[in-house]
């Protein structure tokens, strides 16, 4: 066994996939969306594991795509970025996001010289301000399609900017747009499918669903929704401890002298660091004043109120002590080690994203009901 590795339960991802489609109706579709690895579960055995139970898996960038092409995954893929590699596309019979006109003019453009068809969506621009097709370029987008042989228009989309928790007029906003495109598709194309919501909007605001949701991050946990589910957190970080060592009171620990022993002490090295994000803070880069202002106040309070340790051992809380290396964390095992007497085989728990977690550390996936 690997001195770390991400624990996945199957069983709570499928627990999480069936409370997200009781808040559909029967007739709304379900892309899986595995982008990111997965959120850092694993894209290939999160994609096995939904394959028969979702009707599209959705990615972010061709690469993603390929890679689950390559591990024999047959399932309907979606790629929600733009990519203009569409004899890619093509070979591995994947669905694109068309999220410009420039892009619409040349997908047709390579599909009539190749004679080959590319299944497309067309990415409308409500709000996000990312991409997407204005509303005024509908005319010249009907115009075009008009003139393509092999693609086939097959669904409109977009993305909230934001949650319905966290801004209820924008999101609404938001759906009043896109219901214009979804007007004006409806009245030119017949059977498309239409999909805007993302895991928080689909859970509270079931006016955004259409006829397909996008289900990401509420996959693999509790989500920042305002009407709470039940769902559960699918994966854990876990490590064993790689070395102890006792320190006296008055020394110095970790980078900077960052940490000073107040008493006799018996220190554990746990095998991770700020490079599978121990220790980072994601900062409002961008924000205006007021947002970036709350931030921090929310930021004081965690750390005023608070645990200031991320990691656990059996579910007491270990103190880091100094700063989180690039690749090791110190902690304070002197009350357990006191009290077990026994140095080997010491497993934390680590509650950090999986997000953060390099793809080359060892995933296990629990597919059987323990017990």
């Amino acid at each position: 066994m690997s001195n770390i590795y991400l624990e996945v339960n199957l069983h709570n991802l499928y627990y999480n996939l069936t409370k997200l489609k009781n808040e559909l109706s029967n007739k709304t579709m379900v892309m899986g969306v595995v982008k990111g690895n997965a959120y850092g579960h694993g894209s290939i055995q999160i994609a096995k594991a939904l394959c028969n139970d979702v009707d599209y898996l959705g990615v972010g960038v061709l690469d993603e795509a390929i890679e689950l092409r390559d591990n024999n995954i047959t399932s309907p893929i979606f790629l929600m970025g733009p990519t203009n590699d569409f004899e890619t596309v093509y070979n591995y019979n994947i669905t694109i996001g068309v999220c410009s006109f420039t892009q619409l003019e040349e997908l047709i453009k390579w599909t009539n010289e190749n004679n080959k068809n590319i299944k497309y969506h067309i990415k409308v621009e409500t709000g996000m301000n990312r991409f997407g097709i204005e509303y005024e370029q509908l005319d010249q987008v009907v115009k075009l399609i008009g003139n393509s042989r092999y693609t086939k228009l097959e669904g409109i989309y977009s993305h909230f900017a934001t949650t319905y928790k966290n801004n209820k007029k924008y999101v609404i906003d938001q759906k009043t747009r896109f219901d214009k495109f979804v007007n004006f598709f409806s009245s030119q194309y017949n059977n498309l499918i239409y999909h805007i919501a993302n895991s928080e909007n689909t859970i509270d605001y079931k006016e955004s669903h259409y006829n397909m949701v996008r289900l990401g991050n509420a996959l693999y946990g509790p989500c920042n929704s305002k009407k709470q589910i039940g769902l559960k957190k699918i994966a854990n970080i876990k490590a064993k401890i790689i070395y102890t060592k006792d320190v006296k009171a008055g020394e110095s620990i970790g980078y900077g002298n960052s940490y000073k022993s107040k008493k006799n002490m018996i220190l554990g090295i746990v095998p991770i660091g700020f490079y599978c994000g121990m220790g980072l803070i994601k900062k409002p880069i961008g924000s205006k004043f007021f947002p970036t202002i709350i931030y921090y106040l929310k930021e004081l309070y965690r750390y005023l109120f608070r645990s200031k340790t991320v990691i656990y051992y059996k579910g007491k809380p270990l103190e880091i002590l100094g700063r989180p290396n690039m690749q090791y964390t110190i902690v304070d095992l002197s009350l357990i080690l006191k009290e077990q007497k026994e140095q080997n085989d010491i497993e934390v728990d680590i509650k950090i994203s999986p997000i953060f977690i390099k793809e080359h550390i060892k995933r296990t996936y629990i597919s059987e009901v323990k017990g």
